[in-house]
């Protein structure tokens, strides 16, 4: 597979201070509050519990300061739901520590968000999620992709440039084929236009209409009661 061209850490502005680290603590479960705008489905959380309790958390929550005393998880959703659910079966202390690095908490929102999602693609496979999940997720990448560029956020020190399809396809690791049918469906969704429908202008819809319309009305039909009826019917069907 070839390399990526950028990870999340990469999402940085070249005058940024490349010696700040990113602070460590450990938080409780009152502290911390989940990003709503998470679309990633929470699976496995029991295995993943067993395997906590058993090894203890092996990798730190990625963490957004919101409020006083408050943190919204960037990453780590379902080890922060297998913790609560190992303190709702008893299976830890209710006091349990959760480590967690916390980001500057006036980092931009869309280079939040595209942690958020680099994050979640580094352990799951997005053709593996239920279409409605896939269409969401895309959806919001997209957005995030468009507000990165039209703030001029950089990755690698570059701006962000290319086609929308194969920035999706890099980064979710997919092909380019399925990028564009999702992005499509994507679309779709938004315009209201059932699955399958190709989208179309509906002025354009309403003319085509009208000139079959026409084109009946122009039909010659014989004067029998029948097909006087069935010239009537189609007319009425187009309307």
């Amino acid at each position: 597979m070839a390399k990526k061209n950028f990870s999340f850490t990469d999402i940085v502005k070249t005058d940024d201070d490349k010696n700040k680290r990113i602070n460590v603590i450990n938080l409780t479960p009152e502290e911390l509050i989940e990003n709503k705008k998470n679309n990633y489905e929470l699976s496995d959380i029991e295995q993943l519990a067993d395997s906590i309790e058993q090894l203890g958390l092996l990798q730190p929550l990625l963490v957004k300061k919101v409020s006083s005393g408050k943190y919204e998880i960037v990453a780590g959703h379902r080890r922060f739901n297998a913790i609560k659910k190992l303190i709702s079966e008893n299976r830890i202390n209710t006091n349990y520590e959760i480590l967690s690095k916390i980001i500057d908490e006036d980092e931009n929102k869309t280079i939040t968000g595209l942690k958020l999602h680099e994050t979640n693609m580094q352990t799951r496979s997005l053709l593996k999620l239920p279409e409605e999940e896939k269409l969401a997720i895309i959806e919001d990448y997209m957005k995030l992709l468009k507000q990165a560029k039209e703030q001029g956020i950089k990755l690698n020190g570059k701006p962000i440039k290319g086609k929308t399809r194969d920035i999706i396809a890099e980064r979710f690791n997919i092909g380019a084929r399925t990028a564009s049918r999702l992005i499509a469906k994507t679309k779709e969704k938004e315009e209201g236009v059932p699955n399958g429908t190709p989208p179309e202008n509906s002025s354009s819809t309403i003319n085509k209409l009208n000139k079959i319309i026409k084109q009946v009305e122009k039909l010659e039909f014989d004067e029998s009661e029948e097909e006087i009826e069935l010239k009537e019917k189609l007319i009425s069907l187009l309307k």
